[in-house]
């Protein structure tokens, strides 16, 4: 039981790490095709228009964004994992790691 939880929590912060690396790389890449938009832009227009047609791009994405964030339409997932069995009356550690796994599954199932 207890490889298994290390396991989940190596796997997780493996997934955790490349979403981290890849929101820096695509903050990276935001930047410098912001400055090329603004460079193009001035040199066909003013500054003016350039703040104007890069700021409305990144409010409409970002309204776009929180818009599909706030719309779950998804029903909520059945758990896939079984219930652990209940363990003897005289293992009270085993009762209370049992107890907190099955509150922690609900809890996430109830996110979903």
């Amino acid at each position: 039981m207890i490889n298994t939880l290390q396991e989940k929590a190596a796997q997780g912060a493996k997934r955790a790490a490349w979403a981290t690396m890849g929101t820096v790389l695509l903050c990276v890449g935001i930047a410098f095709l912001t400055t090329a938009a603004w460079m193009v832009l001035s040199t066909l227009q003013d500054t003016l228009f350039a703040a104007l047609v890069i700021g409305f791009v990144y409010t409409g994405l970002g309204g776009i964004a929180v818009a599909l964030g706030a719309s779950s339409n998804r029903p909520p997932k059945k758990s896939a994992t079984p219930l652990a069995p209940p363990a003897r009356k005289d293992d009270t550690f085993e009762r209370m790691a049992a107890a907190f796994l099955t509150g922690f599954q609900s809890a996430k199932d109830y996110r979903r």
